[in-house]
């Protein structure tokens, strides 16, 4: 199980960085989700380098955790509850609008899949070994 702990650190980490790359890159957000309409406007621009700002900052969070895996478990649930359900929510209703495919947004809702469970499992696990 602490194999399971540490991929929960490490899957979080890699998902950030990817995602701080979109966010800091919107020629590469561009190619990946190919949202429609998408205008790389200044306001864009602002709130998308504000967002990945923070994306960066959790991922130097989960970094962190990572290294006192058990003892700082809670990040885990803190990144589902509200972090990963609100990015869950935000994902389906860019979907809805069809302003992004559900082909383009299956990676993510694949990856919200494995986070939920493996995330809470571990939680848990590691909240019983203190």
């Amino acid at each position: 199980m602490k194999n399971l702990l540490m991929a929960s650190y490490w899957i979080g980490i890699v998902a950030d960085a990817i995602a701080t790359v979109l966010l800091f890159s919107p020629k590469v957000a561009e190619i990946i989700l190919n949202p429609s309409p998408f205008e790389i406007s200044d306001a864009y621009l602002y709130v998308s380098r504000i967002a990945g700002t923070l994306v960066a900052g959790w991922t130097v969070l989960l970094f962190w955790a990572q290294k006192k895996p058990i003892e700082r478990a809670d990040i885990l649930i803190i990144t589902v509850f509200p972090v990963i359900t609100l990015l869950t929510v935000a994902a389906v209703l860019v979907v809805n609008s069809n302003h992004i495919s559900i082909l383009r947004m299956m990676p993510m809702f694949l990856l919200y899949i494995i986070i939920f469970p493996t995330y809470i499992i571990s939680y848990l696990w590691a909240k019983r070994q203190l």
